[in-house]
C-alpha cells in the first residue's frame, strides 16, 4: 500500500498545477451527438431515452487501465466479477453478459466466455464512447436486450486541425494499486485525400492491491497495435483498420475467482480487420454506409500442475449496410434508414491432454445471422417553439446455431420499436415501447463435458467426483418487451452567462419471456452415498434453462450544472429484477446508487481539479429454494461511500505537454460493489504524462 510520504508527493504534484495551459475546460452537454441511438446524429437531448456519450477529453480526466474504469459514475452500467480486466463483465439496466453487444468501429464483438472478460481493446486508443440504454433489437439485432457499448478510435483526421498535415504523440503513465506501467506512442499523418494513422501501446502490470489489505493474483503484459487508413476522394469515403490485443496474464483460468485457483499461464489474442466505405453524394436520398469486419478472439491457457494446454477461439465475419434519405414538407423533417447486416461466429476448444483434443464447456459450433431494418425519423414543428420526434420502426432476424454433432437450434424474430419525444428547448417528455430478443449462445446450447471436480463425500479428497454440463439444444431465445417513460429539461443564464442546467429523469420496465439461466445443482447422487459407492456417482449437473416469466424495472436521474468557471454533475440508479414464478431475483442487480462529480474550471490557468463521491445502499440477494420452498437471503453486501480525485493540467509554456493525476478510492475503503466474492481495488493513485504535437 501506499505510504504517507508517497501520497503527499502525489498530492504535492496536484498542487503545482497553477501555470496558465491550453487545455479545453468547456464542456456543452446539450451539444452531445448520439449517432448509435438511431444511426443518425441526434442531439442527446431530443433523443427519445437515454444515452451516455464520452469524448476523449472525458475519457483521459478517469485515466483508464481497463475498459470497465470508464463507466463507473454511468447510470445503469456496471462492471461485476472482481477487478481482473480479463474478468469483468458488463451489465446495463440489470442485463449482463450476451444480452450486452459491443461495438469497435461498428463492428460486433463476439466472443464469449463463462469466466473470461469479453473487452480487447486498450482504452488509450478510444476517441469517442457511447452507451445506449436499454433494448435495440429494432436496429441491432440480437444481443442487445441491456443496452450497446459502442467504441470508436480516433484517426488521423480526428487529430488534425484544417491547416495541419501530420502529427504523433508521446505518453507515459503509473497506477500504484498494480504497480502499472504504460507506455504509447502515435503518429498520424494526411498526404493529399489519404490519411493514415498508426499507434502502439504497452502496459504491464502485477498484483492486485484490494481494499481488504489482501493481494488478487493479477500479472500483465499487454501490448496493443492500431494501424488505420482511409480515403476520401469526391463522394467516397474509404476506410480500413487492423487493431491487435495481446495479453500474456499469469492468474486463475478462472478470472472471476478470488484466489482458490492456482495461476496459469494465458494468452490472450485478439485481430480485428474492418473495412468501411461511405457514400455520400449530394443528393437527399442517398447515404450510404458498408462495413465488413474480421474478428480473431483466442484465449490460450497453460497449466503447468497438468501441462494441458487448453484455448477457446472464436472467429467472426461480418456484413452490414444502411442507406439513409432525407427529405423537408414544410413543417416536418423526415429521415428514413433502410438496412441489414449478416454475420457468422465459428467456435472451437481444445484440450491437448483431452483423448479426443476437445475442450469441456467449450463446444465446436457455429452461429450464422442475418437481418434486415427499417426505420423514421419524423421531426414536426407544431409550433414557433414545440416540435414532435417520433421515431417508428422495425427489424426482422433470423438465425441458426449448429455444433459439430448436428445439434442445431433455428429461429426468427421480429423487433418493433416506437419512441416519441414532444417538447422544445427548454422541455421534453419522452416515452418508447421497444421489443428485443437475444439468441441463444453455442456454450448455452451445447454444452458438454465436465464442469468441476468435488471431493467424493464417502471416500474422501482422493476421490473426484464430477460435476457435468448436461447440453440443451431445444433453448427458446429471450424476449422482452419494454416501455420507458422520461422528462427532460434545460436552462440557461441562470447564475453565470452561458451556464447551463440540464436533467433527465427516466424510468422503464421491461419484462423478460424465457430468461436464459445456467444453474449449477451440486447435490451428489443418491448411490455415493451407499456401497460401492459407484454406481454411478456424479456430483450433480449444470445446464441451460428457460426461466418463464421475469420483470426487471428502474428509475434513472441525472443532473448537469455546467459554466465557463465550475461544474456540478450527480445521478442517481435503482436496479430491481424479479422472477415472477418464485419471487426470487434476476439480473445483475445492483444497489441504489447516488454519484457527484464536482469540476474547479481553472481556464486561466489552464486546470481543471474535480472530486467524484460516489455512495452505494446496503444490498441483500434473494433467492427461493425449491427444497424449503422459501425465500433466503443468499448474499449481503454493505453499503460504501468513495471519494476520488482527478486533475489536469497542460502549461502554455510547454505546448504540447499534457499532465494527468487521478487518486481512486482515496480513504481505501474496503468495499464490494456487488456479489462477486472479491474486494474491489484499493486506493490507486494514476498518472499520465503525454506530448502531442500536430503542425
Amino acid at each position: 500500500m501506499l505510504n504517507r510520504t508517497q501520497i503527499s508527493l502525489y498530492l504535492g504534484i496536484a498542487c503545482l498545477l497553477i501555470a496558465p495551459s491550453s487545455i479545453s475546460t468547456e464542456t456543452n452537454d446539450l451539444e452531445e451527438i448520439t449517432v448509435y441511438g438511431t444511426t443518425n446524429p441526434q442531439t442527446v437531448f431530443d433523443y427519445p431515452g437515454t444515452v451516455t456519450v464520452l469524448d476523449k477529453n472525458e475519457i483521459e480526466l478517469s485515466s483508464p487501465s481497463a475498459i470497465s474504469d470508464i463507466f463507473t459514475d454511468i447510470p445503469g452500467v456496471e462492471f461485476s466479477r472482481g477487478p481482473r480486466r480479463t474478468g469483468e463483465i458488463p451489465s446495463i439496466r440489470g442485463l449482463g453478459g450476451d444480452n450486452v453487444l459491443i461495438l469497435v468501429d461498428g463492428a460486433r464483438q463476439s466472443f464469449s466466455s463463462a469466466h473470461d472478460g469479453r473487452f480487447f481493446i486498450d482504452p488509450d486508443i478510444l476517441q469517442k464512447v457511447e452507451v445506449v440504454k436499454g433494448p435495440s433489437s429494432g436496429l441491432y439485432g440480437s444481443g442487445t436486450m441491456g443496452g450497446v457499448f459502442a467504441f470508436e478510435t480516433a484517426t488521423a483526421l480526428d487529430l488534425l486541425d484544417a491547416n495541419e498535415s501530420k502529427g504523433g504523440r508521446l505518453k507515459f503513465g503509473n497506477q500504484s494499486v498494480n504497480d502499472e506501467f504504460l507506455g504509447s506512442i502515435s503518429t498520424y499523418g494526411l498526404i493529399g485525400s489519404f490519411d493514415l494513422l498508426a499507434n502502439v501501446a504497452f502496459r504491464q502490470s502485477g498484483d492486485i492491491e484490494l481494499g481488504s489489505g489482501d493481494e488478487l493474483s493479477s500479472d500483465d503484459e499487454i501490448e496493443n497495435y492500431l494501424l488505420k487508413g482511409g480515403l476520401s476522394y469526391s463522394d467516397w469515403r474509404i476506410e480500413s483498420s487492423w487493431q491487435k490485443f495481446n495479453n500474456n496474464a499469469i492468474e486463475p483460468n478462472n478470472g472471476q475467482r478470488a484466489a482458490t485457483d492456482a495461476d496459469v499461464n494465458k494468452d490472450i489474442d485478439n485481430d480485428s480487420f474492418k473495412l468501411g466505405i461511405d457514400f455520400l453524394p449530394n443528393s437527399n436520398f442517398i447515404n450510404s454506409q458498408l462495413t465488413v469486419y474480421h474478428n480473431i478472439t483466442e484465449v490460450e491457457e497453460f497449466d503447468s500442475s497438468t501441462t494441458a494446454t487448453t484455448s477457446q477461439e472464436v472467429k467472426s465475419t461480418g456484413v452490414s449496410i444502411k442507406n439513409v434519405s432525407n427529405l423537408t414538407l414544410g413543417n416536418l423533417d423526415f429521415s428514413s434508414t433502410f438496412g441489414g447486416n449478416w454475420y457468422k461466429d465459428k467456435q472451437k476448444g481444445k484440450n491437448d491432454s483431452s483423448g479426443d483434443g476437445t475442450l469441456d464447456g467449450v463446444p465446436d459450433a457455429s452461429a450464422e445471422f442475418y437481418g434486415f431494418f427499417a426505420q423514421a425519423e419524423i421531426n414536426l414543428n407544431l409550433s414557433e417553439k414545440i416540435n414532435a420526434l417520433f421515431i417508428p420502426g422495425v427489424r426482422y432476424d433470423h438465425f441458426r446455431t449448429k455444433s459439430n454433432g448436428e445439434d442445431n437450434n433455428s429461429d426468427k424474430a421480429w423487433s418493433p420499436r416506437f419512441a416519441l419525444s414532444v417538447g422544445s428547448d427548454l422541455a421534453r417528455i419522452f416515452t418508447s415501447y421497444s421489443e428485443a430478443f437475444r439468441a441463444p449462445s453455442m456454450n448455452e446450447l451445447f454444452l458438454d463435458g465436465v464442469h468441476f471436480g468435488l471431493p467424493h463425500p464417502i471416500l474422501g479428497a482422493g476421490t473426484t467426483v464430477n460435476n457435468n454440463f448436461v447440453s440443451n439444444p431445444n433453448l427458446k431465445p429471450e424476449k422482452s418487451d419494454t416501455i420507458e417513460a422520461g422528462l427532460s429539461l434545460n436552462f440557461s443564464d441562470l447564475i453565470f452567462e452561458n451556464d447551463s442546467l440540464s436533467f433527465k429523469a427516466a424510468y422503464y420496465e421491461t419484462d423478460v419471456k424465457d430468461l436464459i439461466d445456467i444453474s449449477v445443482n451440486i447435490d451428489f447422487s443418491a448411490t455415493c452415498f451407499a456401497p460401492p459407492f459407484f454406481s454411478p456417482c456424479n456430483a450433480g449437473t449444470t445446464e441451460s434453462s428457460n426461466i418463464t416469466d421475469a420483470e426487471i424495472s428502474g428509475l434513472e436521474l441525472e443532473a448537469i450544472f455546467d459554466s465557463e468557471y465550475f461544474r456540478l454533475s450527480g445521478s442517481y440508479t435503482t436496479i430491481d429484477g424479479l422472477d415472477k414464478t418464485t419471487g426470487a431475483d434476476v439480473g445483475t442487480l445492483t444497489p441504489n446508487r447516488l454519484n457527484i462529480d464536482s469540476r474547479l474550471k481553472l481556464a486561466d490557468l489552464g486546470a481543471v481539479v474535480g472530486l467524484k463521491l460516489g455512495m452505494a445502499k446496503d444490498f441483500d440477494g434473494i433467492e427461493f429454494s425449491t427444497t424449503t420452498n422459501s425465500f433466503n437471503v443468499n448474499d449481503r453486501r454493505s453499503g460504501y461511500v468513495l471519494l476520488d480525485f482527478y486533475t489536469s493540467w497542460s502549461p502554455r509554456m510547454l505546448e504540447g505537454i499534457r499532465f494527468d493525476l487521478a487518486i481512486d478510492n482515496v480513504f481505501d475503503k474496503n468495499y464490494e460493489r456487488i456479489f462477486q466474492g472479491v474486494s474491489e481495488p484499493g486506493i490507486n493513485v494514476k498518472t499520465t504524462l503525454s506530448y502531442e504535437k500536430s503542425f
